[in-house]
């Protein structure tokens, strides 16, 4: 109230208690533990070394935490705190840590020593093969005696029979299962995907089941194609999966995901050149790409480092091919597809392309199989087989690689 002589005003104040605090926070959740790190996700190794192995785990909050594991391992021993020492069996195995109901693996790679580095067929070293042929059919020795390695379609009734001869001869394969004619998954001139699952399903078997883990343990297959050029897109020549974005990374990774369901110890890939199909965007199934060089590709260090800085990126072993056939210096463009024999090995199969020479099969071959997990070349061709200076590039090529460590095709 204010007063002044007989006069005076009055204000209401209220007074009222502060408010309750508000409630604290609740607890954040206790972590969870997410996943089982197991360090180094591959190795090769001398028969009889050692390797020590990590483990770690991460939590639903991302952290990194200590894990108690179980080891367990194929092709050698390994201790309670995860040191393995490989066995005397050259070929591809696997280390296990376990903990509850996660796990990771590790590829290992054993590999025995060669002495002179002669081509002889083996395990160890780096897989040399052709397209289109099953290194180790003998109807077409002795050419075919320098491949420790190939890729060629198979198919339910004969697969079990070819695993086993590749086996007796020491050889590795890359399968495809459905590999072949584009037709033969083509509706109306685009990818029909329930054909392609038909033809997957017939393998399907617990007879092919086996002797395909059997193959990928001893290291007899190196992984399993789903598809070859997903990138080709046109019509009507059969060359193609259908009209631009038919196929993309995503719908590939559907295809290798079937695959890995059937048999989940195999490598799954695709063919394609690294810098064709989607190259901004990443497998997330897929284990491995088949990267094909040619010369109207560019340097070829270049073309490697590039296949290899995407490898990395996306966690893909690399397998790089070259185009024996269609990969040498180009045919001046002028119609007369003039492939001179003093820089090419002749005409390819369309013009403007040119076959390779001897050297550039020596050169390539090497410095492309020296930088992958395996070699091919597409494809085998009789004629240029028994010219005796390729012949020669192909023993050369096939002896510096089996004197080189063998490598995993697992990058992650």
């Amino acid at each position: 109230t204010n007063t002044a002589g007989t006069m005076a005003d009055t204000v209401t104040v209220t007074i009222t208690a502060p408010p309750a605090p508000p409630p604290p926070p609740p607890a954040p959740p206790e972590p969870v533990l997410a996943k089982v790190i197991l360090k180094p996700i591959g190795v090769t190794l001398a028969t009889g070394t050692k390797k020590q192995f990590a483990t770690y785990g991460t939590t639903t909050t991302g952290d990194s935490v200590p894990v108690p594991v179980v080891f367990s391992a194929t092709g050698g021993t390994v201790t309670a705190d995860g040191l393995f020492t490989a066995g005397q069996a050259a070929g591809n195995y696997r280390i296990i840590a376990t903990s509850g109901a996660l796990a990771d693996t590790s590829a290992i790679t054993i590999s025995s020593p060669l002495g002179s580095g002669t081509p002889t067929p083996t395990t160890t070293g780096i897989p040399f093969g052709t397209y289109d042929l099953w290194a180790g059919d003998t109807s077409l020795e002795p050419n075919t005696a320098v491949f420790t390695g190939g890729i060629g379609s198979i198919n339910a009734t004969n697969i079990v029979a070819r695993l086993e001869v590749a086996r007796q001869n020491h050889k590795r394969l890359v399968l495809a299962m459905t590999g072949g004619s584009h037709w033969n998954y083509l509706t109306n001139d685009v990818f029909d995907l329930a054909k392609w699952q038909a033809k997957m399903d017939t393998y399907n078997t617990p007879a092919i089941k086996a002797a395909v883990a059997a193959a990928v343990a001893d290291g007899t297959i190196i992984g399993n194609s789903v598809m070859d050029e997903p990138n080709v897109s046109g019509g009507g020549d059969g060359n193609t999966w259908g009209p631009p974005g038919t196929m993309t990374k995503a719908r590939v990774d559907g295809l290798c995901t079937y695959v890995k369901n059937m048999f989940p110890t195999m490598l799954v890939g695709v063919v394609h050149n690294h810098q064709t199909f989607e190259p901004t965007k990443s497998y997330q199934v897929c284990e491995f790409l088949v990267d094909q060089y040619s010369w109207r590709k560019g340097d070829v260090n270049d073309f490697i480092q590039a296949g290899l800085d995407l490898g990395r990126r996306d966690g893909l072993g690399i397998i790089f091919s070259m185009n024996i056939l269609n990969g040498g210096i180009q045919a001046v463009r002028d119609g007369l597809w003039n492939c001179p024999l003093s820089t090419t090995g002749g005409r390819g199969t369309f013009d403007p392309n040119c076959r390779m020479t001897a050297q550039q099969v020596r050169e390539w071959g090497t410095t492309l199989g020296s930088a992958g997990c395996a070699m091919m070349m597409w494809k085998y061709d009789d004629a240029f087989m028994a010219n005796p200076e390729n012949a020669q590039a192909f023993r050369d090529v096939a002896a510096t690689l089996a004197s080189l460590p063998a490598k995993s095709c697992r990058a992650r």
